[in-house]
């Protein structure tokens, strides 16, 4: 019986080593000293950056303020676009009936869903869908209208989702509906 061999090259260096000069991925390998952007060598094998001031440095000099609410409003927001999102794919792969989510979904957002759950759903034959990322982002000032985009999986392929979630003020808390929903 044949043995196959397997060849394993290292991967090219692709990040600087950690602060302190020792890197825990390549442990027991040699690198050379480190250099800064000037080229010269920095003591005990640390880096030292220069201040980035290029407008694409990955730094902002600019300073966030958000209201007091805002990070309150965004994280109800979110969890209620992860529910959401979950239940309206649970009703396209026929788990659950679409009139189940009256409560959370705008009419037409309902049949949207409804007919999807017979429709040929790009992926279905792959499995069930799975949600693996959900970001909201308020629309414009208004904190009533947030937008929500992640993806999902079916098998090992991965799509897109997108919708606008909208905030129903009542007296003791807000109650968020999906107003639009798309997917890919």
């Amino acid at each position: 019986m044949p043995t196959d061999s397997v060849h394993v090259r290292r991967l090219p260096r692709s990040e600087p080593p950690a602060v302190g000069g020792h890197d825990h991925r390549c442990a027991g390998t040699r690198a050379t000293a480190p250099t800064g952007g000037d080229g010269a060598v920095r003591r005990s094998g640390s880096t030292v950056s220069a201040p980035r001031t290029g407008p694409h440095s990955g730094r902002s000099n600019a300073t966030r303020t958000t209201a007091p609410g805002a990070t309150r409003t965004g994280a109800a927001a979110r969890h209620v676009a992860d529910r959401t999102l979950r239940l309206a794919l649970e009703v396209i792969d026929g788990r659950r009936q679409a009139t189940s989510l009256r409560a959370v979904l705008a009419p037409s957002v309902v049949g949207l869903v409804g007919a999807l759950s017979t429709a040929a759903v790009p992926g279905r034959s792959l499995g069930a869908a799975v949600v693996r990322t959900v970001h909201v982002r308020p629309v414009g000032d208004d904190t009533d209208d947030v937008e929500m985009f992640g993806t999902y999986t079916r098998g090992n392929r991965v799509f897109a989702v997108a919708g606008r979630l909208t905030a129903r003020r009542s007296a003791s808390t807000p109650a968020w509906t999906l107003t639009a929903l798309r997917l890919s």
